[in-house]
């Protein structure tokens, strides 16, 4: 393995870390929310804080899932061709949602560095800086972006994409089950 991909691996593993470090912070801010209310205190902000834990959760760990196999895949028409067609169609496939998704990245980080410029802020209980989780959500679309371009590339050098990779394994060990 060279350096190069134990580098994207591990930017795509830090990505997994930090949405689970999300997950963690939707926890403990609910945890505090139960605790408050019984003893009468209320947590301001946490709805904001909440909010963008959840947006990060989701989008942070993109990346990973998806060298993983974790994402749901149609196959309902590249699954039924082979060759040439399917070589095509899954090269138009990782075009289009790369270029969706870094246009959406630069949208994301291009309102964040608004955001940051104007000082923008959430309106509820506490005026927390928009800016940070609109980065967040950015890192993780941009992360998501690099990941398909670089199953693009590894598709149009004759390899065989991590999408496939992780499929044609389950496959085998599905069939290795039914035998």
């Amino acid at each position: 393995m060279t350096a190069f991909r134990r580098g994207l691996d591990g930017l795509y593993a830090l990505g997994g870390i930090a949405g689970g470090v999300a997950l963690l912070a939707i926890a403990g801010i609910i945890l505090a929310q139960v605790i408050g209310r019984f003893f009468g205190i209320a947590v301001l902000g946490a709805d904001d804080l909440t909010a963008f834990s959840v947006a990060a959760s989701a989008t942070l760990p993109l990346a990973y899932a998806f060298r993983h196999g974790a994402h749901i895949r149609v196959d309902l028409i590249i699954g039924r061709l082979s060759g040439p067609a399917r070589f095509a169609m899954e090269t138009v496939a990782l075009l289009v949602s790369a270029g969706l998704c870094v246009f959406f990245a630069y949208s994301m980080l291009d309102l964040a560095g608004d955001s940051f410029e104007f000082d923008d802020v959430a309106q509820g209980s506490i005026a927390w800086k928009l800016w940070v989780p609109q980065v967040m959500i950015g890192t993780g679309v941009a992360l998501f972006a690099l990941c398909l371009i670089d199953d693009l590339v590894v598709h149009l050098a004759g390899g065989t994409p991590s999408y496939r990779v992780k499929a044609e394994s389950d496959g085998i060990g599905h069939a290795a089950e039914e035998i």
